[in-house]
């Protein structure tokens, strides 16, 4: 038997479950986003600074090594501003070295570096003035580089 209460049916609600999941679901992608993109800048960040400690240490590393060698006698006799270059180039990594005569045994030497690393672009610079003099401990005859006293090398921007 039934029961005399006629069966009702109650109206649908509304829920808020889904709508929640939903937003929830938009907040996590929104935050995953913005923190990939943040570690992308934070690995081109580093890869920019890898490209520039390499071509500090390219440009500083030619100046020394211009620095450690023989200078010739031709380049006393040349004129003042006269510049003479040499660049080296290896795969991805470029650098350029010039010597320019000041007169009077002076040499301005700068060397600049240009190294890539993972898509990003190292520049670098270093520039030194020696005086050409003698050099008692080689042969006769022989010269060599003297750094100028006080501040005499120095890293270009």
């Amino acid at each position: 038997m039934r029961s005399a209460r006629p069966e009702t049916r109650r109206a649908a609600r509304p829920g808020f479950a889904l709508l929640l999941a939903l937003f929830m679901l938009i907040a996590i992608a929104l935050l995953a986003a913005i923190l990939l993109d943040g570690a992308v800048q934070e690995l081109r960040i580093a890869r920019g600074d890898v490209a520039g400690s390499r071509a500090q240490a390219a440009s500083g590393s030619a100046l020394a090594d211009l620095l450690a060698s023989r200078p010739e006698s031709a380049l006393l006799a040349r004129p003042r501003g006269a510049i003479s270059t040499a660049s080296i180039a290896a795969g991805a990594e470029t650098t350029t070295v010039a010597v320019q005569s000041l007169g009077n045994g002076l040499i301005r030497m700068s060397a600049s570096a240009r190294i890539w690393s993972g898509g990003q672009r190292g520049d670098a610079a270093s520039l030194g003035f020696v005086a050409i003099v003698p050099d008692s401990a080689g042969p006769p005859g022989a010269l060599r580089y003297r750094r100028l006293p006080g501040w005499w090398w120095a890293q270009l921007p």
